[in-house]
């Protein structure tokens, strides 16, 4: 029977492949709707505008598609161009749904991000808003 140390050197190189394949996958992913973002702040007339009916309407959100059936989400502060947080997102239902502590664009949303924007923003959604 062969110990742990034989398999565990047989399968790295496995092991190694299939991270860099994930890795390729997520960057060529990435790199599209990086395209995508680009091609929708070149036509500002097809965007969407909604102030929060909260907190003094303190938050705007702004909508497109960028495709068939993709939005794309940005929040910013109202009167401010600084973009607090970004998300793109499968057409569920447009409506948003503002609360005191919570934009909900997308309710069938399950994953990490939940399908809401938490406000004020967090900073981690302050840096990905910031990348390119």
């Amino acid at each position: 029977m062969p110990d742990i140390r034989t398999a565990l050197r047989r399968s790295a190189p496995v092991l190694r492949w299939a991270i860099c394949a994930a890795i390729v996958l997520f960057g060529l992913k990435y790199c599209f709707e990086a395209k995508d973002r680009i091609r929708a702040d070149k036509h500002p007339d097809e965007w969407w505008s909604e102030v929060s009916p909260v907190l003094d309407g303190a938050y705007t959100a702004r909508l497109v598609f960028t495709s068939r059936s993709t939005i794309l989400l940005r929040l910013y502060r109202t009167g401010e161009p600084t973009v607090l947080a970004e998300r793109t997102y499968k057409e569920a239902g447009v409506a948003l749904r503002w609360s005191e502590d919570e934009l909900v664009y997308d309710i069938a949303d399950e994953s990490f991000l939940g399908g809401g924007i938490q406000l004020p923003p967090t900073r981690l959604d302050k840096l990905l808003a910031a990348l390119p």
